[in-house]
């Protein structure tokens, strides 16, 4: 129960930071904005760690998950900005959703079986995420369609490494420490990234504000679904934090003003009920 609801936490702030990710990754830079939300929490979690984190006895394997986190969390929060900044949500958000099948995919390859209402499960993923892609081909917009959809599928993969990362050095170390670990790694990832391809890495100063926030909101996403790590069924935090999709698919309908017909609806509840019923069923 402490896991559900650390994921549901988790699955609003992640709602509202994404929302905010469409305007600002367009405004300030995808790498200027993505930085500048990775600072602002690793501010949070220094001052986290010097108050609560006992680092003595943390074995080479903790350091290493960690480590292993923050690089799949670079890759994800990169690919995820990408993506917001090129596709519609309705299109990008329910993919990055979806990230929990291929926990699903990887327990199955190694040898864990799937049950039938798993497998429906996982087919009603696949039909809401195929229908949404459909409704939302446009033509003139093909191309960046496409390349939505690659990032968003890479965000969804690696979202699914870094949770599964940082679940297992929480599970054996101090979880604010592996948290911060986690975050600093990602952040001066991105700046390699940054710097390797010749972006721009400060935001406008009328952005900072909500860009802090952003950062706060994020942290807090993350520290819930690794917390939960503490707790039995963690992997149900990893599940329902996923339904962040659908919350900003809502923020953007309301909002933003973009189109959603009666059938995107039909196909990214299918989605999202089909994340839920893995969710239940792990």
């Amino acid at each position: 129960m402490i896991a559900l609801c650390l994921g549901i936490c988790a699955a609003f702030a992640w709602g509202l930071h994404d929302f905010c990710v469409r305007s600002v990754s367009q405004s300030s830079g995808i790498f200027a904005s993505l930085l500048t939300v990775l600072a602002s929490g690793i501010i949070v979690l220094t001052g986290v760690a010097l108050m609560f984190s006992h680092p003595m006895g943390m074995t080479a394997l903790y350091y290493q998950l960690s480590i292993a986190s923050g690089l799949s969390f670079a890759v994800a929060a990169v690919a995820l900005y990408i993506a917001f900044s090129i596709g519609p949500v309705r299109l990008v958000a329910p993919i990055i959703g979806a990230y929990p099948i291929l926990s699903v995919g990887w327990s199955t390859a190694a040898g864990v079986p799937l049950s039938l209402a798993q497998s429906v499960a996982v087919l009603s993923i696949l039909t809401g995420v195929s229908g949404v892609a459909i409704l939302s081909d446009n033509g003139q917009k093909g191309l960046n369609q496409n390349k939505a959809i690659i990032w968003a599928t890479t965000a969804a993969a690696a979202f699914a490494a870094t949770f599964g990362f940082g679940q297992a050095a929480v599970a054996t170390g101090d979880e604010a420490l592996s948290m911060l670990i986690t975050r600093t790694v990602a952040f001066s990832a991105v700046l390699i990234m940054a710097f390797l391809g010749h972006q721009k890495v400060t935001p406008a100063r009328a952005q900072l504000p909500l860009l802090i926030g952003m950062g706060g909101l994020d942290t807090l996403a993350l520290g819930c679904v690794s917390l939960a790590g503490l707790w039995p069924h963690s992997e149900y935090a990893s599940v329902t934090s996923s339904i962040f999709g659908m919350i900003t698919v809502i923020l953007a309908w309301a909002f933003l003003n973009e189109p959603m017909t009666r059938a995107h609806w039909i196909c990214v509840s299918l989605t999202f009920s089909g994340v839920l019923g893995l969710g239940i069923m792990s």
